[in-house]
């Protein structure tokens, strides 16, 4: 359930203004953003519309890895990232308001921007009641505090829409249907065609640097890769290179994960509690970290912690300078 739930907002984020508050009016009342670049939503919304895919296989039809929504080199938005909601919020400027107001309402901004709440307008107060009422929250006994809920009637429509999600370590779910296997290989194969997956170069090395709990350990200017670089040690190595980059910090969930590069050693302590002892999917030689199920029965959220996530990070070695041609000397 938390995957095909996480998959639903990232469907929503991802989707066109008007078709997302059709069903965030439904959900909630307010939406939540980071903003301002580096490691912010607007970098991990790739990532979030594949996994909105993953569930909902019409958003990006016969394409697993959502090429269609992402950013042209140079930095222009493709159209659907730029119709996206998640796109308009993190990029909202009230002197060039491209985020329909009659929708979405600003009503926080931090100091710098990044962070940025939005109301959400003509909330459905039929859906609201209804999801407020005790015999739909599907508590385990009368009075317990278990009560996973269920999506109000007006969403059922989506809810309908779901495909299955089943991990290639979904022990528990057996043997996966024939569409689950084809989703899943032709996931991989263009994820690894994306990130010039393949072995690590033999004059090239992977160092392990440490076992970090959270995210803000790691420095404030650095890249996103999710999706396949974040459970593959060759596709963590290929994305460091390809940023230019020292670092690379991995945590993996299933077939896929988080990865970011940089530049800079993260900062406080190390930690050595098995979290960052999960081998990596391409390669059991190198440990990948663990992030949210991933992380089941190895390590539990701290109080500090605002997800659950073990980041093994590497050195991949300075980025090579590219020597001058004669001609440019």
């Amino acid at each position: 359930w938390n995957h095909e739930h996480i998959a639903t907002l990232g469907y929503i984020l991802t989707s066109p203004e008007d078709q997302a508050h059709k069903i965030a009016k439904h959900l909630a009342d307010y939406v939540l953003v980071w903003a301002g670049g580096g490691g912010d939503d607007l970098a991990k919304s790739p990532h979030m519309a594949r996994i909105g895919n993953s569930i909902y296989h019409h958003f990006c039809p016969d394409d697993p890895t959502c090429q269609h929504f992402g950013f042209y080199q140079g930095g222009r938005p493709t159209p659907s990232m730029e119709a996206s909601l998640l796109y308009k919020l993190t990029t909202h400027d009230p002197r060039r308001p491209a985020l329909n107001t009659s929708r979405w309402e600003p009503v926080y901004q931090s100091k710098y921007g990044k962070v940025r709440i939005f109301k959400i307008k003509k909330v459905s107060k039929k859906s609201k009641n209804w999801v407020k009422n005790a015999t739909n929250l599907l508590c385990d006994a009368p009075g317990s505090w278990y009560c996973p809920g269920q999506y109000p009637p007006a969403v059922r429509w989506l809810i309908d829409l779901r495909k299955p999600f089943r991990q290639l370590e979904d022990f528990n779910s057996g043997p996966r249907d024939k569409d689950s296997e084809e989703y899943t290989k032709k996931y991989h194969e263009k994820m690894s065609a994306r990130e010039g997956k393949g072995e690590i170069p033999p004059t090239e090395k992977l160092t392990y640097v440490g076992c970090y709990r959270k995210e803000d350990q790691l420095p404030a200017e650095k890249v996103y890769g999710g999706g396949v670089v974040g459970a593959s040690a060759s596709a963590a190595f290929n994305h460091a290179r390809s940023q230019k980059k020292r670092y690379v910090a991995v945590a993996r969930v299933g077939d896929d994960g988080h990865a970011f590069a940089f530049d800079s050693l993260p900062s406080g302590s190390a930690v050595n509690d098995g979290g960052c002892a999960r081998p990596c999917a391409d390669d059991d030689a190198f440990a990948c970290g663990c992030a949210d199920s991933g992380c089941d029965g190895v390590v539990k959220r701290g109080a500090d912690e605002e997800y659950v996530r073990r980041w093994a990070v590497y050195d991949v070695g300075a980025p090579k300078r590219r020597r001058k041609k004669r001609s440019e000397l």
